[in-house]
């Protein structure tokens, strides 16, 4: 890549674990939350179901907004 000669531009020097869980959680506690209220619970939950399953994802056939413990991977795949 371009940037191999430049000090600290590697990703996993500068993008630590922490930064990378608060932007997990900043996404479900605020952005989907917004859809949630701009969307509608039920639209919502409906385009979560009718996207295609991937594998190594979890596929949201009933839905999001009715989940009610949300881990690291759930927040993952959501996104």
């Amino acid at each position: 890549p371009f940037w191999h000669d430049w000090l600290y531009a590697d990703p996993s020097q500068f993008l630590t674990l922490e930064a990378l869980h608060y932007w997990h959680r900043q996404f479900w506690d605020h952005d989907m939350q917004w859809c949630k209220h701009a969307l509608g619970a039920g639209e919502l939950d409906f385009q979560f179901s009718v996207l295609l399953p991937i594998a190594g994802f979890h596929h949201f056939n009933q839905g999001m907004t009715k989940l009610k413990q949300v881990g690291g991977c759930t927040q993952r795949d959501a996104q």
